[in-house]
């Protein structure tokens, strides 16, 4: 199937508009300059919501959304999900100016999970990454924590996940965090720091309990 809409674009973006027309996208813009870019992705029972100005969403050929949120508030943000992914009860909430929220290549995300992107930050997740439900991945923390001078002590920071993450349930992912390539966060794990490449972290807060792994997605 994916040959054959490859060869043949104009009939897949044409079921895709015809299946999003039928599964109800809702799309709520207001302001100018904002742009979306859904061509060739498969939406069902999904809303978009953009306050401002120049904001572009780009959702990749062969997507397929079921029941996400994307919402936008603020001016100058980019989204953009590659190719052939798959998400279920994805949220995505970006507020201020010049956010940037990249996904890619491949990457299911099976139940609901929220990601908030805010302060000007960047949140980007490789390819073939698995997010499995009850996932909260921010940039921020939303209000402000002061020190006894009145200074601010919580800026935001960016989000990295590599290649081929798998992310179990309840987790949570906090700013500054990066995850390296075929690491796997174990259920209810809250991930305050780095997680290197091929490990397994798990833990409140999340530490290395296991070293040169990689995992598939088949039971072998």
């Amino acid at each position: 199937m994916k040959e054959f809409f490859e060869r043949h674009r104009r009939i897949q973006n044409g079921l895709a508009a015809f299946y999003r027309f039928l599964y109800g996208t809702k799309k709520r813009i207001k302001g100018t300059g904002n742009q979306v870019h859904l061509q060739g992705s498969f939406l069902k029972k999904c809303k978009i919501e953009i306050y401002g100005q120049d904001n572009w969403i780009e959702i990749g050929e062969r997507c397929v959304f079921e029941n996400c949120h994307i919402y936008i508030r603020g001016n100058h943000n980019r989204i953009q999900i590659k190719k052939e992914c798959r998400c279920t009860k994805l949220e995505i909430w970006v507020e201020d100016d010049a956010n940037q929220v990249g996904i890619g290549h491949n990457t299911h995300i099976i139940g609901q999970t929220h990601l908030a992107v805010t302060e000007g930050k960047a949140f980007r997740m490789g390819d073939r990454c698995l997010l499995a439900s009850h996932i909260t991945m921010r940039t921020g923390d939303s209000h402000t924590i002061l020190d006894q001078d009145g200074k601010r002590c919580n800026q935001a920071e960016d989000v990295f996940i590599g290649n081929h993450v798998w992310i179990g349930q309840g987790v949570y992912i906090l700013k500054g965090v990066s995850v390296g390539e075929d690491a796997v966060i174990g259920t209810g794990a809250v991930v305050t720091k780095p997680v290197p490449e091929k490990t397994v972290a798990a833990g409140n807060p999340a530490k290395v309990i296991k070293k040169q792994i990689t995992w598939e997605c088949e039971r072998i």
